[in-house]
């Protein structure tokens, strides 16, 4: 296992995945899915998101360094609320890496709308 893969564990067991963080999944199989869908990220060659073509590279950084406990909890609160779907991983991957990529965005509107000038 290469040593970028082996930090990516790492941070899957004792960040994302931790039993300590067990209250943030509704069921066990949830947890499951997302961790599923986490490692299908990884493992991704590319992604295109609103016209952008991310690299398997691209998406292991994002997935290192930007990705927070925080990302993966609002992404399930949105996968939760989800109809029909069709290939759970896959979506829920997509999820993640949509909120991911656009999490600063989401940051912004929440602050403008708690603190209004």
């Amino acid at each position: 296992m290469d040593l970028e893969t082996e930090k990516f564990t790492y941070y899957l067991d004792e960040c994302y995945f931790h039993s300590e963080r067990d209250k943030e999944f509704s069921t066990e199989t949830e947890k499951q899915l997302a961790r599923k869908a986490m490692e299908l990220l990884w493992n991704k060659p590319n992604i295109t998101v609103n016209g952008v073509t991310y690299t398997n590279q691209d998406i292991r950084s994002k997935l290192l360094y930007e990705m927070m406990p925080e990302i993966l909890d609002r992404t399930m609160e949105c996968y939760r609320d989800a109809k029909d779907v069709k290939s759970e991983t896959a979506y829920l991957a997509s999820c993640i890496f949509r909120t991911l990529i656009d999490y600063d965005a989401y940051i912004e509107r929440l602050f403008r709308q708690t603190y209004k000038f």
